[in-house]
């Protein structure tokens, strides 16, 4: 016991260096718990990080000698593999507080093939473009402390126009309509004003360059409208629009026909195609009634016309249709194992033949181009093998054209999304390839499957 006590003693004892050392080891470990609890710069100025994988596959049944899916956007790859988008989101959103918080930004950032045809469709790079890194939203935000806050945004960002987006996983089905991939704008690069005022309406105005337009391509400006009224949480209704001149002054930065291709698609200098007096509009509207917690309808009309839109002739190019979904969801979606049926049914006529049938900047990605129409002198491959476009005219394919889709969703987990569907396009005209008959045929059917994980 003695030296047990004599040993406790002795291993007991403590010099001031000692002390010295254990007190700094002590208060370093404080500083560094310290560092760990304390917020981080980014969260304290409201950064946020977001983004989405998405990954196709679809089954063209007319086994299209030019492996390309007709008249499509972004699932134009037949018969393939494809991986869509990879996708990052960094943004600051804007709420009221002090100044720092009503400053905000996104950039939304898209490497892979829809990138390659959303990147094309703007004038990044005019022409043929196969670069798949594309900037799909460059903007920043400042809420301005006027009544109920006016967001102000200057910069590219999403058009107010249309239900369906470029993001595969902000829409109901894997492939888009014919409205979308046709008739719609994907951007607006500009100005744009929304104020809420109050829980059941909002309306926003913008002044840009036009659609898809990074850079002007005329020396006018288009505006865009949109009204959102939401007079029942179960319904509700909106009102959108833009009018505007959007053919170029001959500048051959790439458009639809009627939008500006002009000296790309041999147009002489000085047509009446290439009128940047001319003007656009569209209105449409988005028709939502969720009649039960698990059941949703939607209708969206829409309109088209543009002015002075022939290569030869003065007269106006029109086009128009309706779309309808039917959303079913069987069980919670924000759980696991979430299914849901998606239906949706839509007619668009191309009265003037100026959206559709006119070829496509991306060849490689396929989209707007169809079969060669027999006997059809003066036309020649519109931007890719099988379009085809008039340049006597001045115009592509007058056609009505209707599909239905079938799409199943289902959710292992909430940041998990596939999606298998069926859908079956059909025109008026021959305009849909089959096998190696350039003539083609007037119907489509595929089969798409679609993995997507959201972080």
């Amino acid at each position: 016991m003695v030296s047990l006590l004599g040993g406790n003693a002795v291993f007991g004892q403590t010099t001031p260096a000692t002390t010295e050392r254990m007190a700094a080891l002590e208060q370093r470990t404080n500083d560094l718990e310290k560092k760990v609890d304390a917020p981080s710069l980014w969260s304290t100025l409201g950064f946020q990080i977001s983004g989405a994988v998405d990954v196709t596959y679809t089954q063209n049944f007319n086994n299209p000698g030019n492996n390309i899916n007709n008249l499509r956007i972004f699932d134009t790859q037949a018969n393939s593999f494809v991986p869509q988008v990879a996708q990052i989101v960094i943004e600051k959103p804007t709420k009221e507080g002090s100044t720092i918080d009503r400053v905000g930004f996104r950039a939304r950032l898209s490497y892979g093939a829809q990138a390659r045809f959303s990147r094309a469709r703007t004038n990044y790079q005019p022409g043929q473009d196969s670069a798949e890194f594309d900037p799909q939203e460059l903007y920043g935000e400042y809420l301005a402390p006027i009544g109920n806050g006016l967001k102000i945004q200057f910069g590219k960002i999403h058009t107010l126009i249309g239900l369906e987006q470029i993001n595969s996983w902000d829409n109901y089905n894997i492939s888009r309509t014919f409205m979308f991939g046709l008739s719609q704008a994907f951007t607006t690069t500009g100005l744009r004003l929304t104020y809420a005022f109050n829980k059941y309406a909002t309306v926003a105005l913008g002044v840009v360059n036009g659609w898809d337009n990074i850079e002007d391509n005329n020396r006018g400006k288009t505006f865009e409208w949109g009204v959102f009224l939401t007079p029942h949480e179960r319904f509700s209704i909106t009102g959108y629009g833009s009018y505007g001149p959007e053919q170029s002054n001959n500048n051959a930065v790439f458009g639809f026909a009627g939008g500006g291709a002009c000296t790309n698609l041999g147009i002489p200098t000085g047509s009446t195609f290439c009128d940047p007096t001319a003007k656009r509009l569209v209105v449409g509207g988005i028709i939502t009634a969720k009649v039960t917690d698990k059941t949703t309808f939607i209708v969206e009309p829409y309109y088209g016309n543009e002015s002075n839109a022939a290569a030869t002739a003065s007269q106006n190019a029109r086009w128009n249709g309706v779309g309808a979904y039917w959303i079913q969801d069987f069980n919670d979606q924000a759980q696991p194992h979430a299914f849901s049926l998606r239906v949706r049914g839509e007619i668009w006529e191309d009265a003037g033949g100026a959206r559709s049938c006119v070829g496509g900047v991306n060849v490689s990605g396929g989209t707007n181009v169809c079969a060669t129409q027999p006997g059809a002198t003066g036309f020649q491959p519109g931007g890719g093998p099988g379009g085809i476009f008039n340049t006597a005219t001045g115009v592509g394919t007058v056609q009505t054209v209707w599909e239905t889709t079938f799409t199943l969703q289902y959710k292992p987990a909430p940041s998990l999304i596939t999606r298998a569907e069926f859908r079956y396009d059909k025109s008026n005209q021959n305009v849909f390839v089959r096998g190696q008959d350039l003539e083609g045929i007037n119907n489509q059917q595929t089969l798409g499957f679609q993995v997507i994980y959201l972080f």
